[in-house]
């Protein structure tokens, strides 16, 4: 009974939030016509910030933890186009919308108040707006869930839950879009870095 009772005291549930940034670099690729010839330049220039909010549930079992976390996570990538169907158009600056339903399982090590840990996050897309479709042959070809891994180091100090995160995304920044049949070829992925902080309630 005893033991029980201090695993059950040992467990947190809370609401966090976080914000992070990737680390894709600019990348390039190109839109044409049946017999090649180049009609668009789409760089990928990075995106704005990555924001998450959502719950969290956290357990301790002596010098070990387990923590799940349900979040809603949201941001945009940049796009600068180059058009070379008419001449002399300057180029745009154009942004891709994503919203996801992020589902994330970490387990690691504990001792007194800091945690180190790793798992694996599922990323489940629930929005994704654009204004791409001008593009020769632009075609969508969106994955409903995309995976990634967590590498987290944390701090627990009372109720207050601080988590410094690298996340490997296994998805390329454009692998969603292709030009006819043929795939953007875009092959930066956009690895994230996260300051993550809970509040248990």
């Amino acid at each position: 009974m005893s033991i029980t009772v201090s695993s059950i005291a040992q467990l947190n549930l809370g609401i966090m939030t976080s914000v992070g940034f990737s680390l894709a670099n600019d990348e390039v690729s190109f839109s044409g016509d049946p017999f090649d010839y180049i009609n668009h330049e789409i760089t990928y220039k990075g995106s704005n910030l990555v924001k998450s909010y959502g719950i969290f549930a956290q357990q301790k079992f002596g010098y070990l933890f387990g923590r799940s976390e349900l979040a809603f996570t949201h941001y945009k990538q940049e796009y600068r186009v180059r058009s070379f169907v008419e001449l002399n158009q300057p180029p745009q600056t154009l942004y891709e919308k994503f919203e996801f339903i992020d589902f994330r399982v970490l387990a690691g090590v504990t001792h007194n108040n800091g945690r180190i840990g790793v798992g694996p996050v599922a990323h489940f897309i629930v929005g994704n707006d654009d204004n791409l479709e001008f593009i020769s042959g632009y075609n969508e070809r969106m994955r409903e869930v995309t995976f990634g891994f967590i590498f987290t180091a944390g701090i627990d100090a009372g109720r207050l839950h601080i988590d410094l995160r690298y996340e490997n995304n296994f998805r390329s920044v454009g692998d969603h879009i292709y030009f006819g049949s043929r795939s953007a070829r875009y092959e930066n992925k956009p690895h994230m870095v996260q300051i993550v902080v809970g509040v248990s309630i």
